[in-house]
């Protein structure tokens, strides 16, 4: 019998450089040290978005839905819904 398991999922974005879609899941977290938010990197352009200008507006950061903190998200940028 199947069942859904949102975990195994995929989740699309689209990077704000390149325009190319990815799957945030199976993207690279970036290495920037001592940022208190790591993001993903593109695997097209290898940009991340830490430093987008709104990257450090805290009133564009939610807690991540479960699905979310499964694959290490513990706060969401909104531009990666």
């Amino acid at each position: 019998m199947n069942h859904y398991d949102p975990a195994l999922q995929d989740h699309r974005v689209g990077c704000i450089y390149c325009h190319g879609v990815f799957d945030l899941f199976a993207a690279a977290w970036c290495n920037h040290l001592g940022s208190s938010h790591l993001s993903k990197m593109c695997p097209h352009c290898a940009h991340c978005l830490c430093d987008h200008p709104m990257y450090g507006n805290a009133d564009l950061w939610k807690d991540a839905p479960a699905a979310f903190q499964r694959q290490g998200f513990r706060r969401l940028f909104v531009l990666y819904l």
